[in-house]
């Protein structure tokens, strides 16, 4: 696989490596302004990140990763105040560790909760626990053939929901298209979009329609992008969920446009879309738009 390569990613030396006790052999965390920790899993094709944003009176987890390894073990290492889990769509790399915590926000949403409520089997994520995903192989004492998303219980939140962390505020954004639970958190003091799914450098998936994944709508996925900056005028930061921690907004219109391109049949031509893009689709029913830093898959 292109993305094998043991020598580590460019974009991890532009930030702060913080020494952690509890890695596991999996982790890496570094520190972002504005006092947020990304805890990502580079180890795993999906390079998954999730955010721990740091409150006076309590934390916001943003995304519980693969659950290959304790994620919770290093939110206590990093915190020590109370952490609200929020998920930003149901997926299973955000949402693997969900059950070890006791507060866990989503979208309310059927597929969501119908996750939420029995968890995923190996089988519900496709080839994404093969070892060739693996970097460095499978982690010691890791059994992919008994591996489950356990069931978590939930707490709804809607468009508009704000968490109280104390000294900072993050606003919920519903932003479907990706999957229909698909959510942002704006932290409007200082600045920062937490995107999610919906944005990083990387494929962009617009193709789901599968229990597993729920259903994407690239109707929904351009209305979300184009009204972004209604919502969050001055946002200086992109925090994206995979890839390199942090974008420029100017993204934001770039897929924007790209988007609309694609809708309006105006994206020129379409490059074969790889087998581990397609999850549980058929590889041969999806294909795939290049742009500036990132590609949107989507049905043919």
């Amino acid at each position: 696989m292109k993305w094998k390569d043991s020598t580590p990613r460019e974009y991890y030396s532009k930030y702060e490596k913080v020494n952690l006790k509890n890695a596991q052999g999996w982790f890496e965390v570094y520190r972002l302004p504005g006092d947020v920790y990304a805890i990502c899993e580079p180890q795993h094709f999906q390079e998954v990140n999730a955010y721990l944003i740091v409150g006076t009176e309590q934390s916001v987890l943003f995304d519980t990763g693969m659950g290959i390894c304790n994620i919770k073990a290093v939110v206590s290492e990093l915190c020590s105040n109370k952490v609200a889990v929020v998920n930003s769509h149901f997926h299973f790399d955000h949402i693997g560790d969900n059950h070890r915590f006791n507060e866990i926000y989503i979208f309310d949403d059927p597929y969501a909760k119908a996750i939420a409520s029995v968890g995923l089997t190996k089988e519900g994520m496709g080839n994404q626990l093969d070892e060739d995903m693996f970097l460095f192989g499978y982690p010691e004492g890791f059994e992919p053939n008994n591996f489950r998303i356990k069931p978590y219980k939930v707490k709804t939140l809607y468009d508009g929901y704000r968490f109280d962390l104390g000294n900072r505020s993050l606003e919920v954004i519903h932003t479907p298209g990706h999957s229909n639970d698909s959510i942002m958190l704006f932290d409007n003091g200082n600045k920062i979009l937490f995107t999610g799914d919906t944005f990083y450098l990387g494929a962009l998936y617009a193709h789901f329609d599968c229990n597993e994944f729920g259903k994407s709508n690239i109707g929904d996925y351009y209305a979300t992008m184009k009204n972004l900056f209604e919502r969050c005028p001055d946002v200086k930061a992109l925090y994206c969920s995979h890839n390199d921690f942090i974008v420029e907004p100017v993204k934001i219109a770039e897929t924007t446009q790209a988007l609309k391109s694609i809708l309006n049949n105006q994206e020129g031509d379409s490059i074969a879309t790889k087998s581990h893009h397609a999850y549980l689709e058929n590889q041969n029913r999806i294909k795939e738009y290049k742009f500036d830093g990132f590609s949107i898959v989507v049905k043919s």
